[in-house]
């Protein structure tokens, strides 16, 4: 391509995936569309990765590879990527992840008939037997910066991942890029983008992105005391953003935060630790305010998973069977 911009850049961290990484790449070196480049951001990963990419780069020029000597986590990989892309469009992709064949043809042809920033197409979630289950985000986002956020904020998918991403949202923008942001990473850096500025969503309604549920990925372990730290301090950063920048979105904002406190109570983790991460955590716990925000059956039930272990493992064993019935886990 010599010093031609190609139309899209596919950025990928690439951290401990040597079992997937393979798969990974041929779906995207296998696709339709191919005025592309793979800027692929080695995190430091222990395993054989790197002799992959490699591997790689020496059979496909479109493939970049930038070895980082020290880990710092995904969203610190991504803003390395991103920053030394030079594609018309970013397209996030994880490393254990893979895409269908017509993925980024879809989202190029429907980015460049509409001139959107952002053109979302539909996720399918695949498990280790090999049943998928669709996502149709793009059903959900709407076509402007508020729709999609509050689709967000009402538990449609924050992920980068499946979407084309017209560069000039990146421009001169200085974006959050915390080390070892492992949680909540695609929510934050998605949340400022919508409200750097109006941005233009055109929905693809069709599959443009295959997730690989991950038993050993850190989205799926059962949380550290570390792990609920990150987690909730992305969370409140998003909060905070969101008020300062769209405080009419408070209803659908502090909902979020309190479904998703409710969430981790029914998962085991004490009431203490969750009040230590904010000082905002204790109000937000107590049953007349989740009643006033979300209603009365979640007050009761967090307020149950509070005070009576029992009740709170045997709810969380049936939200386990249910997403097992579903192909979730």
């Amino acid at each position: 391509m010599g010093d031609r911009q190609p139309s899209i850049s596919v950025l990928i961290p690439v951290y401990n995936v040597e079992q997937y990484l393979r798969r990974c790449l041929d779906s995207i070196l296998g696709q339709s569309f191919g005025d592309f480049e793979v800027v692929c951001v080695n995190d430091a990963s222990p395993d054989s990765s790197l002799d992959i990419l490699k591997e790689y780069a020496d059979h496909d020029k479109r493939i970049k590879i930038i070895d980082k000597p020290v880990n710092e986590g995904p969203m610190l990989a991504r803003h390395t990527a991103y920053s030394q892309a030079s594609g018309q469009y970013f397209f996030f992709c994880d490393s254990d992840d893979y895409l269908p064949t017509d993925a980024l043809q879809a989202l190029y042809d429907a980015a460049e008939a509409s001139g959107a920033d952002l053109t979302i197409g539909d996720m399918c979630l695949v498990n280790t037997n090999g049943k998928k289950i669709y996502r149709p985000r793009s059903q959900k986002c709407g076509m402007t910066s508020e729709s999609y956020l509050r689709s967000i904020l009402h538990w449609n998918s924050p992920s980068l991942c499946g979407t084309l991403f017209n560069r000039r949202l990146f421009d001169d923008k200085n974006y959050t890029a915390k080390t070892s942001q492992v949680f909540s990473e695609d929510r934050i850096l998605l949340t400022e983008i919508l409200l750097s500025k109006d941005v233009s969503i055109q929905p693809v309604p069709k599959t443009t992105y295959y997730y690989w549920i991950n038993d050993a990925s850190a989205t799926r372990r059962k949380p550290s005391a570390r792990d609920v730290q990150v987690q909730f301090s992305g969370l409140f950063q998003c909060y905070d953003y969101v008020e300062k920048h769209a405080p009419h979105l408070h209803s659908d904002n502090i909902g979020l935060i309190i479904r998703y406190l409710s969430l981790y109570l029914e998962k085991g983790v004490p009431a203490s630790l969750l009040c230590k991460i904010d000082p905002r955590v204790e109000s937000l716990l107590s049953f007349t305010e989740i009643k006033r925000c979300i209603g009365t059956r979640l007050a009761v039930h967090t307020t149950l998973c509070i005070n009576l272990p029992g009740y709170r493992a045997t709810m969380h064993g049936i939200r386990g069977i249910i997403r097992k019935l579903q192909g979730k886990d």
